[in-house]
């Protein structure tokens, strides 16, 4: 039990050493990133997003968009952010791909379904699902992808 807790604590400890691996490897697609990493990146980055998401509320930089016959809100430093982390997203996840021995390609068919799959609410469940497995399932042993890393987030 004592061990269960030293690895969460020292999870919790390494999330924002995660998140900025995952800024350092921008337009990094090659190598692996192990589970710590994607989820270091993922909990870190919701964090973010939702401060400046309240930040954006309370200083009222919210601007308004029409789109077609609905008028919809957005907030301009979560948007800047979400924009600007969707490159990092995307190689985190094709980095996650290869260190479960699996191809980057998979993640643009993913991508696609993802975004046809919009109105049809079942259908785009089941590929967040998906994903959520993927970046839960345990790294591969084969370097095809390269070596699994160690010490660091990212190889």
């Amino acid at each position: 039990m004592q061990k269960l807790i030293r690895n969460i604590l020292l999870f919790i400890k390494n999330i924002p050493r995660g998140w900025i691996d995952a800024w350092r490897h921008y337009f990094y697609f090659k190598g692996r990133t192990n589970r710590s990493g994607f989820w270091s990146f993922a909990i870190m980055n919701s964090l973010v997003a939702y401060v400046l998401f309240l930040l954006s509320a309370q200083l009222g930089l919210v601007y308004g968009i029409n789109l077609y016959t609905k008028y919809v809100e957005s907030y301009l430093l979560f948007t800047i952010y979400i924009i600007a982390s969707t490159a990092p997203s995307f190689c985190l996840c094709i980095r996650r791909l290869h260190d479960l021995n699996l191809r980057g390609f998979w993640f643009w068919i993913w991508l696609l379904v993802l975004f046809v799959s919009i109105p049809y609410m079942y259908v785009n469940f089941v590929c967040q699902w998906f994903i959520l497995l993927v970046a839960c399932y345990p790294s591969s042993e084969n370097e095809r992808f390269g070596s699994p890393p160690q010490s660091s987030f990212t190889v």
